[in-house]
């Protein structure tokens, strides 16, 4: 009989990450979101939400989409009919969204690391740039629902 090979700590970051995004997608917006295999470029401008994590866990987690994703995220969120990327309440989801999927994330974690903190969202329209963390390990994964694509980026 093989043995079965226990996860790598790098593929359960990624698999509770997966989960968690899966379930808020469920959930929340009624509706399915896959990852997606391979980096996928955002290249028309970035709505970037940060949470931070404090205490038994220190890192971050980004999530960042074009604005067209964001503003699909929101409408499906607030249930509204149309939603402009200008609009505030496109950041408003995007930063509840990624503070969903952190929570969702910290909540798979066990003991002492799920006694960490959790920060409130910051959201920028200035790409990733403007948020670029002091971490070091990164694991980086790329969402599609419905065919809009976002991505997440957990640095520790």
């Amino acid at each position: 009989m093989p043995a079965t090979e226990s996860p790598t700590p790098q593929n359960e970051i990624v698999n509770r990450l997966d989960t968690a995004v899966s379930e808020v997608f469920e959930m929340m917006l009624e509706r399915s979101c896959d990852p997606m295999d391979g980096d996928v470029n955002i290249v028309d401008g970035r709505i970037v939400a940060r949470i931070q994590f404090t205490g038994a866990v220190s890192g971050e987690c980004i999530l960042y989409a074009s604005p067209a994703t964001a503003a699909v995220t929101a409408e499906a969120m607030l249930g509204t009919d149309s939603s402009e990327p200008a609009d505030p309440m496109v950041d408003d989801a995007i930063g509840e969204l990624c503070n969903m999927i952190a929570g969702g994330w910290k909540s798979k974690l066990e003991h002492p690391q799920a006694g960490c903190l959790i920060s409130v969202p910051a959201v920028t329209r200035e790409g990733l740039g403007a948020m670029a963390g002091k971490f070091g390990t990164k694991f980086s994964r790329t969402y599609s629902f419905q065919g809009n694509v976002f991505g997440i980026l957990l640095a520790f």
